[in-house]
């Protein structure tokens, strides 16, 4: 069973409801001929609808290991980019000086340990000053190396082939240590989808459930899904459930940020009751109210709760509960307890 707008069905009932301006309610008048349905239980597999939002699968916020101001941005929104490829660099005046600052002082300490080991051969220092000297020489390689690297680190070079997102720094801009700069999607792994699942829901999904994904940006393309993860906890912003979803590779441009419509298709099935269309002979949103036939021959209402809608049916998720059958034919001329006659099929 394939999920219908709901458009189609209201369209469907304001007619059956205009038909029923002619409806006999006399209980004491010849009984209204209408034929009857039995309510079909089935298996069916109750499709979650939800929204969510496309992104790379590693998105990363690329920074500087040190602060200090930007000078060059060389790259673009949106520009495609190789591993290893600079993406953006620190004016190096500061950096340098640090850089040099350290190398001359580890040139000084190379220069101190090699005359106290001359002095101590000639029994002119003490093996003290000796090891002060070595220690010297161990603190200033140590302060060089820092140096080199933040000198190398002056730059933010890609880590893999991929897609720069957005730009969260600008040229000339001071920023600090580990503060994003770039925000950048791999493109070793596949699309993601995140999108909110209601509690009711969660608890009848798993991962590796199958769903689909529609975008505007491509009208009438379903993208196939699988859950990846569902997490432990609620977000505490919208009480829903992030569930993250794995697109299938597809040659659609995709970009991160796209609004995901997102049907999900839980792998277990639940036993629900399905009646027709037309049993339905009034419906304000998700509510609906059918009739069937008690013992003495008479109309009683019931009002139901709709889970869904098929191509020729309705799902009904609570009020059908011990009924057999509903009327169909000749639902709409019906009122409480109108005398109804049962017409079987010949």
């Amino acid at each position: 069973m394939r999920p219908i707008h709901l458009f189609h069905f209201l369209l469907t009932a304001l007619v059956c409801s205009g038909c029923g301006s002619g409806r006999e309610e006399s209980m004491d008048g010849e009984a209204i001929p209408v034929r009857t349905v039995p309510v079909r239980m089935q298996p069916i597999v109750r499709p979650i609808r939800t929204s969510g939002t496309l992104h790379a699968s590693a998105e990363i916020r690329l920074s500087f290991k040190i602060g200090g101001i930007v000078e060059r941005i060389v790259v673009r929104e949106g520009e495609r980019v190789r591993s290893g490829q600079i993406l953006a660099r620190l004016k190096p005046d500061e950096i340098g000086a640090q850089a040099r600052q350290a190398r001359i002082a580890f040139d000084k300490a190379q220069r101190d340990h090699e005359r106290a080991l001359r002095l101590f051969s000639d029994s002119v220092v003490t093996r003290e000053q000796l090891q002060n000297a070595e220690s010297g020489l161990d603190l200033a390689k140590s302060q060089l190396d820092i140096a080199e690297f933040n000198l190398r680190h002056a730059q933010i070079a890609a880590p893999s082939d991929g897609r720069v997102l957005k730009r969260l720094a600008e040229e000339g801009e001071l920023v600090g240590a580990g503060h994003p700069v770039l925000l950048f999607g791999s493109h070793a792994e596949s699309w993601r989808v995140r999108a909110g699942v209601a509690d009711r829901d969660v608890v009848r999904i798993f991962p590796g459930d199958s769903a689909a994904v529609r975008f505007d940006a491509h009208p009438g393309t379903v993208f196939p899904a699988r859950i990846l993860e569902i997490p432990g906890a609620a977000d505490p912003a919208g009480g829903l459930f992030e569930t993250g979803l794995s697109l299938a590779p597809s040659e659609k441009t995709l970009y991160s940020g796209f609004a995901a419509a997102v049907e999900i298709f839980p792998a277990q099935s639940e036993t629900m009751r399905i009646i027709p269309f037309e049993a339905l002979v009034s419906v304000r949103g998700m509510e609906g109210q059918v009739f069937r036939v008690n013992p003495e021959g008479l109309a009683v209402p019931v009002p139901v709760q709709i889970a869904f809608f098929t191509d020729d049916a309705a799902v009904i998720a609570r009020g059908l509960e011990g009924v057999a059958s509903v009327v169909t034919e000749g639902a709409a001329y019906l009122s409480p307890r109108t005398k109804v006659r049962v017409v079987e099929d010949e």
